[in-house]
């Protein structure tokens, strides 16, 4: 039980001494410092006017939902 009591605390030792992990690039998303703007949405093509679907048939106004009838009770 000792042994794994010493190979815990040595663990733990080395483990505080671990370095620090490399900064991130300045254009990475979490990174702090990157651009504002990063995360403002959809890009352009993707937002809802922007782009047009000439052959995509149109939708029609949406109808009230049909009558709900119940059966045989």
């Amino acid at each position: 039980m000792q042994d794994v009591m010493r190979a815990l605390a040595i663990a733990l030792a080395l483990g505080a001494c671990a370095t620090q992990p490399a900064p991130l690039p300045a254009t990475h998303p979490a990174n702090p410092g990157a651009p504002a703007g990063r995360l403002a949405g959809p890009p352009p093509s993707l937002r809802a006017g922007v782009v047009e679907y000439k052959d995509v048939p149109v939708t029609r106004e949406e109808a009230p939902p049909p009558a709900h009838h119940h059966h045989g009770h």
